[in-house]
C-alpha cells in the first residue's frame, strides 16, 4: 500500500503535466517595415558636407522664400549632404553646397571626416562632384526615375540642420516640375520633409534606389511646409558618368531661346497641338552655327525622332547629344512641316567656385591670446577663426577659452599653440582641445594641418 501510494504522486504529476496546457510561446516577430529595412541598408552611404565659406555679411530672411536646402552655421561653414555613388570616393551633392568654398570636407556616417577635392560641377544644373581618399565605400545604386507615378513612397536621407542621418518620408507629390532654375528643369516635388541641410542628399524609392537628389524647399519661413524638390536620378547618371570619365559635362546645346507653346499661340500659328518649343529668337552666332536652318517663330516638334513636349524637354534631349552631331529636326513654319538638320554646339564648361584641387592649408587658423582672469591667472582666449584654417569647421569659437591641449593644461597662448602644432599630422590626425563657453567645458577635435 505505501508503495502504491509512494508511487501515486508521480503518475499524478505526469498526468497533470499531460493535460496542462502548452507553456505559452513568444509571438512571432512582425515583418520589418519596408521604409526601415531600406534606411537601414543605405543609411551607411550618407554623408555630410562641410563647406567652409569666406566671411560675408548675413542676409535677412525674407517672409517668403524658394531657399536651398543647405544651411551657414556660426562657424563661416555651411552644412549640406551627399551620397557615394561609386566605392572610389566619388560623392555627389549640389552645386551650391560648395560654391564660393575655401575648403570642402565629407564626413561618412562612421563619423570620419576626409578632405573632399571638387571632381566638377555643371554650368547650368545644381550638381556637383567629389572624391575623397578613403578607401572603398559602400555606393547607392540609381533607380529610373522616368517610372515615378505621383503618389509613389519615397525616403529622404540628410543632414538637416546639422542632424546627421535624419529620414523622413512621404510621396511624389508631382513630376516634371519647372521651378524656373535652368531650361532643365523636371523636378520631383515630395512632400516628405525636406529642410536646410538637406541639400544634395538623396531621395530614394521603397526599393533602396537613388531616384532623385534633394536641392530646393519652397516655405515661408526656414522650415519645410511640404514642398520640397530633387533633382531626377536620371539627369544625375548623365552628369556624374561624363564627370567621372573627364571632369566635364560636355553637354549639348542649340544657340536658341525657346517658350511655350500656348493655346492662343496655337491658335495664331497654325501648329498641329500645344507640344513642342517656340523659336523666341536665336543667341549670338546662332544663325550661323546653324546655317539658317532654324529662324524665330519656327515651332520645334521632334529632335531624331523623339516628340518635343516642351522647351525643357528639348533641352535635355539636346544636352544628352554628342557635340559636333547632326541632329534631325522636325518644325513647323508657317503651318506646314519640314525637316531641318542642325549641328549640336556644345554648352560652356562651368568652372567650380572652389579649386578643383584645394589648396593645402598650411596653419590652424586660430588666433590666440592670453586674458587676465579675476583671480589673476591666465587663461587662452580664441580672438579670431580664420575660415582657410584647419580649425575653421571644429566648433572651436572667437571668445572661447582654451583650457587643455591634449589633455595638458595651457595657460599661455604660445604654448597652446605649439602643442597644437607638435601633434602629428596624417590623413585623420586631429588634437583635442578643451574649450569653456559660457561656463560650460566642452572637448573639441581640431584637425591638424598637413
Amino acid at each position: 500500500m505505501k508503495r502504491r501510494l509512494s508511487l501515486l504522486p508521480a503518475v499524478l504529476v505526469v498526468l497533470l503535466l499531460g493535460a496542462a496546457p502548452p507553456r505559452p510561446t513568444e509571438a512571432a516577430a512582425p515583418p520589418s517595415d519596408p521604409i526601415a529595412q531600406v534606411v537601414a541598408r543605405v543609411r551607411p552611404s550618407v554623408v555630410r558636407i562641410v563647406s567652409v565659406k569666406p566671411p560675408k555679411q548675413q542676409e535677412e530672411p525674407t517672409s517668403s522664400q524658394m531657399a536651398r536646402a543647405s544651411t551657414p552655421d556660426l562657424t563661416n561653414t555651411a552644412i549640406g549632404s551627399g551620397f557615394v555613388i561609386s566605392p572610389a570616393g566619388f560623392i555627389a551633392t549640389n552645386k551650391h553646397v560648395i560654391e564660393n568654398s575655401v575648403a570642402v570636407h565629407v564626413v561618412t556616417a562612421d563619423g570620419v571626416r576626409y578632405k573632399a577635392t571638387v571632381v566638377g560641377v555643371t554650368g547650368r544644373a545644381d550638381i556637383a562632384l567629389l572624391k575623397i581618399e578613403a578607401g572603398r565605400l559602400p555606393p547607392v545604386p540609381f533607380g529610373n526615375s522616368d517610372k515615378l507615378k505621383v503618389g509613389d513612397t519615397v525616403i529622404a536621407i540628410g543632414s538637416p540642420f546639422g542632424f546627421d542621418s535624419s529620414v523622413s518620408a512621404g510621396v511624389v507629390s508631382a513630376v516634371n516640375r519647372d521651378i524656373m532654375e535652368s531650361p532643365f528643369d523636371d523636378y520631383i516635388q515630395t512632400d516628405a520633409a525636406i529642410n536646410h541641410g538637406n541639400s544634395g542628399g538623396p531621395l530614394f524609392n521603397v526599393q533602396g534606389e537613388v531616384i532623385g537628389m534633394n536641392s530646393v524647399l519652397i516655405a515661408p519661413g526656414t522650415g519645410s511646409v511640404g514642398l520640397g524638390f530633387a533633382i531626377p536620378s536620371n539627369d544625375l547618371q548623365f552628369v556624374f558618368d561624363r564627370l567621372m570619365a573627364t571632369g566635364d559635362v560636355k553637354a549639348g546645346m542649340l544657340p536658341v531661346r525657346t517658350q511655350a507653346v500656348t493655346w492662343m499661340i496655337q491658335q495664331a500659328i497654325g501648329t498641329p497641338g500645344r507640344e513642342g518649343a517656340l523659336v523666341s529668337s536665336l543667341e549670338g552666332e546662332g544663325d550661323k552655327m546653324m546655317n539658317g536652318q532654324i529662324k524665330p517663330g519656327d515651332v520645334i516638334l521632334a529632335f531624331n525622332g523623339q516628340k518635343v513636349k516642351d522647351p525643357r524637354d528639348l533641352a535635355r534631349k539636346v544636352a544628352w547629344a554628342p557635340i559636333g552631331s547632326d541632329a534631325m529636326l522636325l518644325i513647323s513654319r508657317g503651318g506646314a512641316q519640314q525637316t531641318v538638320h542642325v549641328a549640336i554646339q556644345g554648352w560652356p564648361e562651368a568652372k567650380p567656385a572652389v579649386a578643383r584641387t584645394l589648396a593645402v592649408q598650411h596653419h590652424l587658423g586660430l588666433e590666440l591670446a592670453s586674458e587676465p582672469r579675476e583671480d589673476g591667472r591666465s587663461v587662452v582666449t580664441v580672438v579670431s577663426v580664420d575660415p582657410m584654417g584647419t580649425a575653421a569647421d571644429s566648433g572651436v569659437q572667437k571668445g572661447d577659452v582654451i583650457l587643455q591641449v591634449q589633455q595638458t593644461p595651457v595657460s599661455d597662448p604660445d604654448e597652446a599653440l605649439r602643442l597644437l602644432q607638435s601633434h602629428p599630422a596624417a590623413q585623420h590626425a586631429y588634437a583635442t582641445v578643451l574649450v569653456e563657453r559660457d561656463k560650460e567645458r566642452t572637448w573639441y577635435p581640431i584637425a591638424m594641418p598637413e
